[in-house]
């Protein structure tokens, strides 16, 4: 017989803690595209702020519908 358990691992964060956290990745991805615009590529720049419109997008998906899904484990050091 297979046997299923529900054991949590982790914790849950509140929606406000998700939808900070994807505030700050919005905020903080000019400045970053900056330096790589200045130390690489206008290419590599364009890439990365569409990739931070992406991770945006998904981290508010999380806050809205899964942040039970989503659940942080702390790592020991």
């Amino acid at each position: 017989m297979n046997a299923q358990t529900n054991s949590e691992l982790g914790y849950e964060l509140p929606k406000d803690v998700w939808l900070g956290v994807a505030d700050r990745l919005i905020e903080a991805a000019p400045a970053v595209a900056e330096f790589l615009q200045r130390n690489g590529s206008q290419e590599t720049a364009e890439d990365f702020l569409i990739d931070m419109q992406l991770a945006y997008q998904a981290v508010c998906y999380v806050a809205d519908f899964a942040r039970d899904k989503c659940r942080i484990i702390t790592v020991p050091d």
